[in-house]
């Protein structure tokens, strides 16, 4: 069966406080949406939206098996990248092709209507080390109104997701059946799984300085974990700008690319690049 997965559709950031997040993230220079609560899953979240993708903080604050993960998560990793979700045309197709239960219904109440999806939570031998979830948007129009989209450090959406993993080549396979033949190619000892919409990059932590030079000197969870996000903005200065006048450590290679540390950012390092 042909997989009908989209690629990358967002990245669920878990946080222990969604409101002392949200203003962490509003000083970074990004919009939020509307306060969202799943009444299913006894979570609460705000969304960064972008205008193919977005980010998700996500924090526990009901009683469920989803709030119980998040609150594992924190306790043992802390806050940062918790999973990846990855978009479908088809929630139900997808999961008879990897012969799972067939995908449940979720709902978001956000300011002026009720957001639908299909979602299901994908079994730990999908994405090895991974936490991933698929859904498919019922109603996608909801989730970007006018304003959401624009953001004053000028981001445009997700480049990609770096992940620790101890062996990354052993990993291949099983991205393959995700995703599709070929989805995931190896240089050395690191490989590129290409999503179809944003990258997936899985290298051994001692190979991570070499993809990310500005993490050496960061402390990460051992692997498995995912660690660092690379977004598309529209221009460094302005990014730079941005976080200056919020009083947000930051640098800058000689590329340009704009890096927030983890400690600045809820755990996540954070990379804008043009």
């Amino acid at each position: 069966m042909t997989s009908r997965i989209t690629g990358l559709d967002h990245v669920i950031i878990a946080v222990r406080d969604l409101d002392k997040a949200a203003g962490v993230f509003r000083a970074l220079g990004f919009t939020l949406a509307t306060r969202g609560e799943h009444a299913e899953w006894g979570t609460a979240n705000h969304c960064i939206m972008f205008g193919e993708d977005y980010l998700e903080i996500l924090a526990a604050v009901g009683e469920g098996g989803p709030a119980d993960r998040v609150r594992a998560f924190t306790a043992e990793k802390g806050e940062g990248l918790m999973g990846l979700v990855w978009g479908t045309e088809d929630a139900q197709a997808d999961c008879a092709r990897l012969g799972l239960e067939p995908p449940g219904d979720l709902s978001r109440s956000i300011e002026g209507g009720m957001a639908r999806f299909k979602a299901g939570i994908l079994p730990p031998e999908t994405t090895p080390g991974i936490a991933s979830f698929l859904c498919q948007h019922l109603t996608p129009d909801i989730l970007r109104r006018p304003g959401w989209t624009d953001h004053a450090n000028g981001a445009l959406g997700i480049v990609s997701v770096t992940a620790l993993m101890a062996e990354p080549l052993e990993l291949i396979p099983a991205w393959d059946r995700l995703i599709g033949p070929a989805a995931a190619t190896a240089t050395d000892e690191t490989v590129t799984v290409h999503t179809r919409h944003g990258l997936v990059f899985l290298c051994r932590p001692d190979d991570l300085g070499q993809m990310h030079p500005e993490a050496e000197d960061e402390e990460f969870p051992p692997a498995p974990a995912l660690v660092a996000l690379t977004l598309r903005i529209k221009n460094a200065d302005t990014a730079a700008k941005a976080l200056k006048a919020a009083g947000i450590p930051h640098e800058r290679d000689r590329q340009g690319k704009v890096m927030v540390a983890p400690e600045d950012a809820c755990g996540v390092l954070i990379e804008l690049q043009e």
